[in-house]
């Protein structure tokens, strides 16, 4: 290769790369989806209770935290383990304390940090908050280090508020990223299920079989 060709690909490398940097930056500095209003809590909701029960999961909105209780009590198994995620002790008293008199109730700092598959398995239902719900797949989004309990048990109970709901992924991962503190998320896209080989479909294998999202109007 002549020293002329090799100085004109490498002219033509360095180029690119500035271009490249300059389209970084410039898409960095502010997402166009932040120009865009968002729709009203109402056609949010509609839409993500739509996408959650195509998905086999179920959206409701309640009036306070005390409907939000007795949902629970009625959906979930009365006889088997709850675990309560330490989001939701420490932003809803009145949930918390009627959900420490049932009989078998785990509340997350009481929860060994050295606990095991099986330990984790005992508990059959969760009670958490989210970080974000996603209107247009149904998704929610938790961020927790202990993220085990939620994906074995049974039936996974989320308290959410309406400032919670988001149109989009891309609107989630655009208007704040300082807010993840981290890559830690866990995505929730309604009841967990898979199909064999036979294409028999089995829900509740890898995830939750039951998803319940509870949206707090106070």
């Amino acid at each position: 290769m002549m020293e002329d060709d090799r100085e004109k690909i490498f002219a033509s490398i360095r180029k690119g790369l500035r271009q490249s940097e300059r389209y970084s930056a410039e898409r960095s500095s502010k997402s166009p989806l932040l120009d865009k209003p968002g729709p009203d809590f109402l056609s949010l909701f509609e839409k993500f209770r739509s996408e959650l029960k195509t998905l086999g999961g179920e959206a409701v909105s309640v009036q306070d935290e005390a409907e939000a209780f007795e949902l629970i009590n009625t959906r979930s198994h009365a006889n088997e383990a709850l675990f309560i995620y330490e989001e939701i002790k420490s932003k809803y008293a009145l949930l918390t304390s009627s959900l420490s008199e049932r009989k078998s109730v785990k509340f997350q700092p009481e929860f060994s940090h050295g606990y095991d598959r099986h330990e984790a398995a005992k508990f059959k239902g969760v009670v958490t908050g989210c970080y974000a719900c996603v209107a247009e797949t149904g998704t929610v989004i938790l961020r927790t280090a202990m993220r085990l309990p939620a994906a074995l048990a049974t039936q996974l109970f989320v308290v959410a508020r309406g400032a919670d709901l988001r149109p989009s992924l891309d609107q989630i991962f655009t208007e704040d990223t300082a807010r993840f503190g981290g890559s830690n998320l866990f995505l929730v896209t309604g009841p967990s299920r898979t199909a064999d080989i036979e294409k028999q479909l089995v829900t509740g294998v890898h995830g939750p079989k039951d998803v319940f999202v509870i949206f707090m109007k106070s």
